[in-house]
Formats: structure tokens, C-alpha cells, sequence
């Protein structure tokens, strides 16, 4: 009686996580999705609603910065898109985010390097990033963490 009580936790438990990965992979493409509004600059898909919550937070990679609101976010990210060109995420590596238990909790990690080109003086760009998305009830972003060194987004290279 108690080995099929401890299996049926076992079993229970990976139901469990088979649901989290499959909100994770749910997730994942929504992150895809918004990150190619990007991309392309269609600032109407990128900043709408169908893909962040009313309450959308934004932790911005600066020290010490406490996390901000989406009019500060869209302000920075509308600069983001005037001053780069051609952005392209290179190499993004996605992995569910954990919960306290390190177990996925449907969330989104990324990893990747954004390259693109100055607007100004079309010298190419390169700068590593880190992001964690999380999402609310609806499947929409609802706190977006990233972290890169800010002075990468000045140096040129050939």
C-alpha cells in the first residue's frame, strides 16, 4: 500500500512538470514571436498589448536600478529601436525557468548575442545578453529581467 502511494506521487509530480514544460514551450513561443516584433521594428506588435500584461514590469541591466514600468521600458526600447539596425538574435539558447525547488515553473530563460549596425554610422554591433521572461495567467509577459554589460552598447566592430 505505501510503495503505490509513493508511486502515484511520483506519477502526480510528473504531471506536474510535463504541465510547466508544456507552458514553458508555450511560452517560449510567445517570446519568439515578441522578439521578432523586434527584429523586424514593427514597434505596433512589439509594445501592444497581445503580448505584455497591463502590469508589466521591466528590470533593466543597470546596478543598482529598481525595476521600472512599461511607459520607462517602451521609452527605452522605442531609443533601442531608432538607434540599431539590422537586429538579429544570434545564438539563442532557451531554457525553462525554476522555481524555488529547481524545478520548471513555465517561465522562460534566454540566452543569446544581439548583433546589429548603428543607425548613424552603420559600424556593426555585438553585445551578449541574458533575460529571464515571466508571464502572467494569460500567457503574456508580465516581468521581463535582462542583464548585459551596458558598455557593449557602444563599442563598434569591423
Amino acid at each position: 500500500m505505501l510503495s503505490a502511494f509513493v508511486l502515484g506521487c511520483q506519477e502526480n509530480k510528473q504531471t506536474q512538470d510535463n504541465s510547466k514544460m508544456s507552458l514553458f514551450n508555450k511560452n517560449t513561443e510567445t517570446t519568439k514571436a515578441w522578439l521578432e516584433a523586434f527584429m523586424k521594428n514593427d514597434s505596433t506588435t512589439f509594445f501592444s498589448d497581445k503580448f505584455l500584461s497591463d502590469d508589466f514590469i521591466w528590470s533593466p541591466p543597470a546596478v543598482g536600478m529598481d525595476s521600472l514600468p512599461k511607459s520607462e521600458w517602451e521609452k527605452a526600447f522605442r531609443g533601442f529601436m531608432t538607434n540599431f539596425d539590422n537586429k538579429t538574435l544570434t545564438n539563442p539558447q532557451y531554457y525553462a525557468a525554476l522555481d524555488e525547488e529547481n524545478l520548471p515553473d513555465g517561465n522562460v530563460r534566454l540566452y543569446g548575442t544581439w548583433v546589429s549596425n548603428f543607425a548613424d554610422t552603420g559600424k556593426k554591433s555585438k553585445l551578449k545578453w541574458y533575460a529571464v521572461f515571466q508571464f502572467n495567467e494569460e500567457g503574456k509577459i508580465s516581468h521581463y529581467m535582462e542583464w548585459y554589460d551596458s558598455a557593449d552598447l557602444s563599442k563598434e566592430f569591423d
